[in-house]
C-alpha cells in the first residue's frame, strides 16, 4: 500500500536500523499512557532494550531489568495494581514469552492492565527449524483484551508506516501501539480493563547503528502524555463544581510532578467510581424514602467504592474481605462474620442470618466457603452490584445484576432500626472469642500459631500490604481488626481511605486466580511504584514459588520490601480442607502429609544470604513487633522470619469455632 502524501516526520533516525526504528515507533505509543516497563534481557528483544535505554535517558518511562521472565511479569502486575495504569513487561521469543503466561491469566481476571511485550523471530524464519523460534501470535488468545501481531517485513509491504503521515495515521506503528494500550485501560459495559500482548517479528541487524555525528546524540522521539485521563478528569470535574478552574489547578505547583505521570494512585477496580460517588449523595437521600429492609453487603475483593459509602450510610451490615476496601474498622464492617454465618441453630449469629431478607454482593468474594453458602441459597433474594463489565464472570452468574446505585437503592433502601448494630455486636463478640483462644493457645505452646502471627501482623504493620494467597489471607480475614490510621497516628479518615495524612493505606492481593506464584514479585512492583515501604505477608510455600522475586541484578533499584514469611514447614491450608478429616483416619496421616503437605525444610536466613538481603528471625511476638517498627528507617528488600507448627492447627481452628457457636 504506497500513499503520495509527505510523511509527518518530527524526528530523523533513518541512518539508523530498521528493528530500531521499529522499537522506537512502538516505545513512541506505548508511553502515551505507560510510565514502567520491566524488561528481561534477550537478543531478538535487543531493539525494544535499547530504545527502552533511550526512553528512560530522555525522562519518559522507568526501565526495570529483571532476569526470570515469570518474576518480570509479576513484577510488572505489581506496578500496574499500584498506579492502575498500564505497566509493560518486555521478553525475548521461545519459552520466555511463555513464562508470561501465569501472569496474563491474573491479569485476565483481576482486570489489571498488564501489557505483555514480546520479540518474534521474522516471520520468514518459522518453520523452518530456526533455533528459539515458535509460534507466538495468539498464544495468549481468550486471555487479553486485544493483541497485536507486528512483523518488520510488514514496512516493505505498507501494511506499517515508521513514519505517520499524519498524526491520526492509522498505519502508523506508534498510532497501532497507541490503540492497543487503550484497549488494556478501557472499561465498557461488555469488557473489563486487562492485558493485552504485543508480538514483534525483529530481523538482523538487531544493534543500533553508530550516530553519524557526535553532536546528535540521542534525538527527543519519545514522547508521554500530558496529563494522564484520571487527572484531566478531576480538573474537568473541579471546574463543573465550581471550585477551581483547569487552569488554576495547572499553575500550582503540587500538580508539577504529576505533570510527569505521577498521578494519585487508582484502586485496581475502581473505574469512574470517582463520577459515581458524586452523585452518591443523592442516590442515599432517596434510599431515606425506601422501605426498611434488613440487608446483608458482602464486600468482595475490590469492591466499587459508592457501594461501600451506599452500604455505610444507609445503615446496612457489611461483610468485607480484606482487599474490599470496606474492612476498615471506623467503617463498622462485621468482623469473624465468617463465623457467624456457620453458627449453629438457636445461636446469635443463626438468627441474624434467618433474619435476613436479600444479600447484596458487590466486588468478587472468594475466600471463605460460609459467604458462597449464604450467596447460593435460594430463599434469599441475592443481587450483585457490577455497574460495570467484570473480568471474572459472564451470563452465568446465578444472581440478578444491578448496574444502577439508584435502582439498588430503592431495592434495599434503609437499614432496619438495630439491624447492623446487631451484627456489629454479635461480630465484636465472635471477636473476643478468637482473641481469646488464640492467647490461650500462645501462652499453652510458648509460641505463636501461624494464625496469631497473621493477626498481629495484619493489626500492627506501618505500611501498605500485600497478603500472600492461600492460608495467610483467610487467617487475616478471620481474625485481624484494620485501622486505617496508623499505631501511633491521630486523625479521622475518609470513605476513600485516606488517613490523616491524606494517603490512602492499601491491602493488595492476588485475587484474581488467587495463585501462590508471583506474590513476592507483585509486592516488588507496588513497591516500586509507591516509592515506600511494603509489606507482604506470606506463608513459606508461596516465598519458596516466587524466591526468583530476591534476584535482582545489581544495578537495579532494590524495592523497599519486608517480606513476613509464616514458616510452618509445608501447606497449612490443605489441613483446614477435607483432606484433613482423610488424614485423621487410620493409615493415611503420612499419604495426605506427603501429597498435600508438602514438608520442606529450606533454610530461609541462608537463601537471605545467598541473594544479599537482610535477614531477621522474630522468635516472639515482641521480636516480630519490633521488626516492623519504624518502617522509614530501612532500606532495600528484607526477610522476616516467624516459625511456626501447623500440627495444631485445625484443632485451634475447632476450638475457636465451637466457642463462637456458645455464644
Amino acid at each position: 500500500m504506497t500513499s503520495g502524501r509527505r510523511p509527518f516526520r518530527e524526528f530523523d533516525d533513518s541512518y539508523d536500523a530498521e528493528s530500531l526504528r521499529l522499537a522506537r515507533r512502538v516505545i513512541r505509543g506505548l508511553s502515551l499512557t505507560m510510565r514502567h516497563v520491566v524488561l528481561a534481557p534477550g537478543s531478538r528483544s535487543a531493539p525494544l532494550a535499547y530504545a527502552l535505554a533511550e526512553a528512560e535517558q530522555l525522562g519518559v518511562l522507568d526501565v526495570h531489568m529483571r532476569i526470570d521472565e515469570r518474576s518480570a511479569a509479576f513484577t510488572a502486575l505489581g506496578l500496574a495494581m499500584s498506579t492502575g495504569q498500564p505497566a509493560g513487561v518486555v521478553t525475548t521469543s521461545g519459552t520466555a514469552a511463555g513464562n508470561l503466561l501465569p501472569a496474563v491469566m491474573e491479569a485476565d481476571m483481576a482486570g489489571i492492565p498488564l501489557v505483555v511485550i514480546t520479540a518474534d523471530r521474522p516471520e520468514s524464519l518459522h518453520g523452518t527449524g530456526a533455533n528459539q523460534t515458535v509460534w507466538q501470535q495468539g498464544m495468549f488468545a481468550g486471555r487479553v483484551r486485544d493483541e497485536l501481531h507486528i512483523d518488520q517485513s510488514f514496512i516493505a509491504e505498507g501494511q506499517v508506516r515508521l513514519e505517520p503521515e499524519s498524526r491520526d495515521d492509522m498505519l502508523a506503528a506508534e498510532t497501532q501501539a497507541a490503540l492497543l494500550v487503550r484497549a488494556a485501560v478501557t472499561a465498557t459495559a461488555r469488557s473489563a480493563p486487562g492485558p493485552v500482548h504485543l508480538n514483534i517479528g525483529f530481523a538482523d541487524p538487531l544493534v543500533p547503528e553508530e550516530v553519524p555525528t557526535p553532536q546528535a546524540g540521542i534525538q527527543r522521539w519519545a514522547r508521554k502524555g500530558v496529563i494522564p485521563a484520571q487527572e484531566r478528569e478531576r480538573l474537568y470535574q473541579q471546574a463543573r463544581s465550581g471550585s477551581v478552574s483547569p487552569a488554576e489547578q495547572l499553575e500550582a505547583a503540587a500538580l508539577g510532578e504529576r505533570l510527569g505521570f505521577d498521578s494519585e494512585p487508582l484502586q485496581p477496580t475502581a473505574g469512574s467510581s470517582d463520577q459515581r460517588s458524586a452523585d452518591a449523595q443523592q442516590t442515599i437521600d432517596d434510599a431515606a424514602r425506601e422501605p426498611v429492609t434488613r440487608t446483608l453487603f458482602v464486600m468482595g475483593h475490590g469492591a466499587q467504592r459508592e457501594a461501600v459509602d451506599f452500604a455505610v450510610r444507609t445503615g446496612h451490615p457489611m461483610l468485607a474481605e480484606p482487599t474490599s476496601g470496606a474492612r476498615w474498622s471506623d467503617l463498622g464492617a462485621i468482623q469473624a462474620y465468617r463465623l457467624l454465618l456457620q453458627a449453629p441453630r438457636g445461636s446469635a449469629g443463626e438468627q441474624l442470618v434467618a433474619q435476613t431478607e436479600r444479600v447484596v454482593v458487590v466486588g468478587r468474594p472468594t475466600l471463605t466457603r460460609p459467604v458462597q453458602r449464604l450467596i447460593a441459597r435460594q430463599d434469599i433474594e441475592v443481587l450483585h452490584y457490577a455497574p460495570g463489565a467484570e473480568p471474572w464472570h459472564d451470563h452465568r452468574l446465578p444472581r440478578r445484576i444491578i448496574t444502577d446505585l439508584r435502582e439498588l437503592a430503592g431495592l434495599t433502601g434503609t437499614a432496619a432500626a438495630g439491624w447492623r448494630q446487631a451484627w456489629q455486636d454479635a461480630g465484636l463478640a465472635a471477636q473476643r472469642v478468637i482473641d481469646a483462644v488464640l492467647r490461650e493457645d500462645e501462652q499453652e505452646h510458648s509460641a505463636p500459631s501461624s494464625v496469631r502471627a497473621a493477626q498481629f501482623v495484619a493489626e500492627t504493620v506501618r505500611t501498605p500490604l500485600l497478603l500472600g494467597s492461600s492460608s495467610v489471607i483467610r487467617d487475616v480475614d478471620l481474625t485481624a481488626v484494620l485501622t486505617r490510621s496508623l499505631p501511633g497516628s491521630a486523625g479521622t479518615q475518609s470513605l476513600d481511605g485516606a488517613g490523616p495524612g491524606g494517603r490512602p493505606r492499601a491491602v493488595y492481593a492476588l485475587r484474581g486466580l488467587a495463585g501462590i506464584d508471583g506474590n513476592l514479585s507483585a509486592a516488588s512492583g507496588v513497591a516500586l511504584a509507591a516509592g515506600e515501604r511494603i509489606t507482604a505477608l506470606v506463608g513459606d510455600l508461596t516465598f519458596l514459588h516466587d524466591v526468583n522475586a530476591l534476584l535482582l541484578p545489581s544495578t537495579e533499584q532494590v524495592p523497599q520490601l519486608d517480606i513476613v514469611v509464616i514458616n510452618d514447614g509445608g501447606g497449612a491450608i490443605f489441613d483446614q480442607l477435607e483432606h484433613g478429616a482423610v488424614g485423621r483416619r487410620s493409615g493415611q496421616a503420612e499419604s495426605v502429609e506427603r501429597l498435600f503437605g508438602t514438608p520442606q525444610d529450606v533454610d530461609i536466613e541462608a537463601l537471605a544470604d545467598a541473594y544479599h538481603h537482610e535477614y531477621y528471625f522474630a522468635e516472639t511476638l515482641e521480636d516480630l513487633g519490633e521488626a516492623l517498627a519504624h518502617p522509614d528507617d530501612r532500606l532495600g528488600m528484607r526477610l522476616i522470619e516467624v516459625r511456626t507448627d501447623r500440627v495444631g492447627l485445625r484443632d485451634l481452628h475447632q476450638r475457636i469455632s465451637e466457642r463462637v457457636a456458645e455464644l
